[in-house]
C-alpha cells in the first residue's frame, strides 16, 4: 500500500500534468463559487447546473430536466445532457470543438461526443468521528467518462454515457468510488410540442435526476459515482411560466464489476415536482411530493422497512446583490411499523458587494432536520432525505441530514474573476437529545445521550479555480472541533482535506 505522502504526490502530479496539457485560458463567465458545490437545478429558475453558479450576466442557465432550457451555447456543464452544441463547428476549429457537432444528415441531425477525466485526492482523519475504529482514509479517486449525444431534430435525442471509476491507496473501500466500465447513463428523449400550450418530454432509461436546489435529491458529486436512476420521467413545460416533472424510478445499485449495474429493486422512488418562476413578489416557487420506499433503513429507533412521503415547498430568488433560498419539508409514512412525523427546513441567503474589491459575499446558511424525541413512543421523528447533498454541511460529509441543526456564516471573495474562496465556521447541534448523532450516508449513529445537544464546529475553507471553460481545480479543508458533550460520548475531532482536478470535453 502506498503511503499517504506518496498518494498526495500522485494527486498533485496528476494535477500538474493536466495543467501542462491544458494551459491557463481564463473563462470568467464560468467561475465556480464553492458555496454552490453540487447545488441542484431549479427547474425554471435562474440557477445554474449543480456545481456552477452563473455570472450575473449569464442570461440562460441550464435546466436539469427533460426538455428544459440548455446551458450557454458552447460551454461544458456539470449535468452533461444540459449542454448546447447546436451550432456547427467552423472549418478551422480544433478537433475537440468539431466533435461537439458532427453533422449526419443536416445541421438539425448531429452527434455530440465528449467526456470527463477527474482526479480527486482525499484525506480523512476520523472519517466517522470515532463511531468506528480505524476510520482514517486517504484514497485517490479517478473518474473517466465518455458520452455520445444524438440529436434528431428538435424533438428526439438519444444519450449514452459510459463511466470507469477507480480508487487507489484506500485504507477501506468506498463503494460508490469503485465501478469498472459500465453504462452510467442511457436514455431517449421524445418531445411532443403543444404549440402555445408548451411541450411535454418523455424520458425512459437511466439518468441523473437532481430535483430543485439539489439539497435533498442531489447528484453526489463528492464521490466517483453520482446518484443515477432507472425508470421513466416526464416533464411538461410552459416556457417562463411553469414546469411539472413526474417520475417513477429505482436508484441504480452499484456493483464493482464491468457492465453489471442495475436497478435496486429494494428501493422505489416516485413523485411530482412543480416549479414556477417569479410567482410571488418576484420569487420562484416550487411545490413537490415524492415517496422513497426502502426495504431496509437504519436509524437509532431500529432497522427495517422505511416508506417515507416528502411534502415540501420552496421560495428562491437571485438578484444582483441579494440571493435567497428557503425550503421546508414534512415527512410522513412508516418505519418498522411506526408512524413517521419528521420535518426539515433549509435557509440559504447572502448579500454581494458587487462594487467592492474582490466582490465579497456575506452568506448565511441554516438548516434544521428533526430527530426522535423518544425512541419508545411508537412514533419516528428522525428526518431522512431521499438522496442528500451531504457536502451541504461539509465536503468531508461527516454528518447526514438526521437529527441535526446548524448555522453557517461565511464570507466569499474573488481575488481574480476565475478564482473563488469561501471560509467560515459551521456550528452544529443535535435537534433532539433523545436521538443520536448520525454519521455520513450510512445511517449509523452514536447512541443518544442526555448531556448538551452541541456536537461541535466545522471550520471550513473552500477554493476553486475555473482555469478554462473545460478545466477546473478545487480545494477543501475542514477541521471538525468536537464539543465536550459529544467527546464524552465517543465523538472525536476530525479533519478533511480534498484536492480535485476536473477536465470536461
Amino acid at each position: 500500500m502506498r503511503s499517504p505522502r506518496a498518494l498526495h504526490l500522485l494527486a498533485c502530479g496528476s494535477l500538474a500534468v493536466l495543467t501542462a496539457a491544458f494551459p491557463y485560458q481564463p473563462v470568467f463567465a464560468q467561475s465556480v463559487p464553492p458555496e454552490s458545490k453540487d447545488v441542484g437545478e431549479g427547474t425554471l429558475s435562474t440557477q445554474a447546473p449543480p456545481g456552477i453558479r452563473p455570472a450575473k450576466s449569464q442570461a440562460r442557465p441550464a435546466e436539469a430536466l427533460p426538455g428544459g432550457r440548455p446551458g450557454p451555447e458552447g460551454l461544458p456543464q456539470n449535468i452533461r445532457w444540459t449542454e448546447d452544441w447546436s451550432r456547427p463547428a467552423a472549418a478551422d476549429d480544433p478537433l475537440l470543438v468539431k466533435i461537439k457537432h458532427i453533422p449526419i444528415a443536416n445541421d438539425d441531425v448531429y452527434l455530440t461526443l465528449g467526456g470527463e477525466a477527474r482526479v480527486y485526492y482525499t484525506d480523512w482523519h476520523h472519517s466517522s468521528l470515532g463511531l468506528k475504529p480505524n476510520d482514517n482514509n486517504d484514497p485517490v479517486q479517478s473518474r473517466l467518462r465518455l458520452l455520445a449525444d444524438l440529436h434528431v431534430g428538435q424533438n428526439l435525442r438519444a444519450y449514452v454515457e459510459l463511466g470507469d471509476n477507480r480508487e487507489y491507496g484506500e485504507q477501506f473501500a468506498t463503494a460508490p468510488n469503485r465501478d469498472k466500465v459500465d453504462v452510467y447513463q442511457a436514455f431517449v428523449d421524445v418531445t411532443v410540442p403543444l404549440g402555445k400550450a408548451g411541450k411535454v418530454t418523455f424520458r425512459p432509461g437511466r439518468f441523473e435526476m437532481p430535483l430543485g436546489n439539489g439539497k435533498l435529491v442531489g447528484v453526489r458529486e463528492g464521490l466517483n459515482m453520482r446518484f443515477t436512476y432507472q425508470g421513466v420521467r416526464a416533464t411538461y413545460i410552459l416556457p417562463g411560466k411553469v414546469s411539472v416533472d413526474v417520475f417513477a424510478v429505482k436508484p441504480i445499485l452499484i456493483d464493482p464489476g464491468t457492465f453489471d449495474d442495475g436497478p435496486n429493486h429494494a428501493q422505489d422512488f416516485h413523485g411530482v415536482y412543480i416549479s414556477a418562476p417569479n410567482r410571488i413578489a418576484g420569487f420562484g416557487t416550487d411545490l413537490y411530493w415524492y415517496e422513497m420506499e426502502r426495504d431496509r433503513a437504519t436509524l437509532a429507533a431500529g432497522v427495517g422497512k422505511d416508506d417515507r412521503n416528502n411534502w415540501g415547498g420552496r421560495l428562491w430568488k437571485r438578484g444582483a446583490r441579494w440571493d435567497l433560498d428557503l425550503e421546508a419539508t414534512y415527512q410522513s409514512g412508516s418505519f418498522i411499523g411506526k408512524d413517521i412525523e419528521a420535518y426539515g427546513a433549509m435557509f440559504e441567503g447572502g448579500y454581494t458587494l458587487g462594487g467592492a474589491p474582490m466582490k465579497p459575499r456575506l452568506g448565511l446558511r441554516a438548516n434544521y432536520f428533526s430527530g426522535d424525541k423518544d425512541l419508545t413512543d411508537g412514533k419516528v421523528g428522525t428526518f431522512v432525505p431521499a438522496a442528500a447533498r451531504l457536502p451541504l454541511i461539509t465536503e468531508g460529509a461527516f454528518f447526514s441530514f438526521s437529527n441535526l441543526m446548524d448555522i453557517y456564516p461565511s464570507v466569499t471573495v474573488k481575488p481574480l474573476p476565475a478564482i473563488t474562496v469561501m471560509a467560515g465556521p459551521d456550528f452544529l447541534w443535535r435537534a433532539r437529545k433523545g436521538d443520536g448523532v448520525y454519521i455520513g450516508p450510512s445511517g449509523s449513529s452514536f447512541t443518544p445521550y442526555d448531556s448538551s445537544r452541541s456536537i461541535g464546529t466545522d471550520l471550513n475553507l473552500e477554493a476553486s479555480w475555473q482555469a478554462t471553460d473545460r478545466l477546473a481545480f478545487r480545494l477543501w479543508e475542514t477541521y471538525f472541533a468536537v464539543s465536550d458533550s459529544f467527546q464524552a460520548n465517543g465523538g472525536k475531532n476530525g479533519n478533511y482535506f480534498g484536492l480535485m482536478a476536473n477536465y470536461r470535453f
